[in-house]
């Protein structure tokens, strides 16, 4: 058993379906800023929502040159508050929260959900003293309020490592290392386990972590080689019973 764990979240430990190019998606964003006072059409906020993420993104790559445009990751409630002000509209933190749940729920294709084994894998991996981390390229106003909703907010995670939240993502280096430095952690203490061959494990072992491989529906096709730092696994509960 290992001591140190690094958890990928979206196909691994949690199922969920979501589409943003879904009309309905837009059609109930532009009423709920139209009710704030911030009238849009779902076209229009469309439009302007995906030209403010491009440039928050040139923004962030402009200032991480060696991350480049492919490596930062933005914080998306900006976009939401931008939204607002280009219509004249000043909104406290709280309402941009409340902005970024709803275009969250809307663009669910159905409620997320824990994978199988998922919650005895982390609760038995607990109970044996392990330390367990949640690195996920994932924005923060998302996933918290997901998390808290699969029970998994408390008392689960030692830390928890989102790339909105670090400006970067997987399989970028910089936010391995960055996690591994906020844990106090070598990447030799610590068993990286995920669903994306590329962001997850190939992105582990740039660092030099092992990691864990475990195939799911968001995965990409087969057809990809691991590297020999990492052994797949067919279920989470292996882990259990890892070494």
């Amino acid at each position: 058993m290992y001591e140190n764990y690094f958890f990928d979240l979206y196909g691994t430990l949690v199922d969920i379906r979501t589409d943003e190019r879904k009309l309905s998606l837009w059609r109930g964003v532009a009423e709920f800023y139209s009710l704030c006072g911030a009238p849009y059409t779902p076209a229009e906020i469309h439009t302007r929502y995906l030209a403010l993420c491009a440039e928050e993104t040139e923004l962030l790559a402009a200032a991480h040159p060696v991350l480049g445009m492919e490596g930062v990751e933005i914080e998306l409630r900006n976009v939401f508050r931008r939204l607002f002000e280009e219509k004249g509209v000043s909104v406290p933190a709280t309402q941009v929260e409340d902005t970024a749940v709803l275009f969250r729920l809307l663009s669910f294709g159905r409620k997320p959900r824990l994978m199988k084994g998922a919650k005895r894998t982390l609760t038995g991996l607990h109970q044996q003293g392990a330390r367990l981390y949640l690195l996920s390229n994932a924005q923060s106003c998302f996933t918290i309020p997901e998390l808290r909703s699969l029970g998994l907010l408390d008392g689960i995670f030692d830390g928890i490592y989102l790339s909105s939240d670090f400006g970067s993502k997987k399989p970028f280096p910089a936010f391995f290392n960055a996690a591994l430095a906020q844990a106090g952690l070598s990447s030799t203490e610590v068993l990286m386990i995920g669903n994306d061959p590329t962001a997850d494990i190939h992105g582990a072992d740039s660092v030099g972590m092992k990691s864990r491989y475990i195939h799911s529906w968001q995965s990409p096709p087969r057809g990809f080689t691991l590297p020999e730092s990492c052994r797949e696994i067919l279920s989470l509960e292996e882990l259990l019973k890892d070494s």
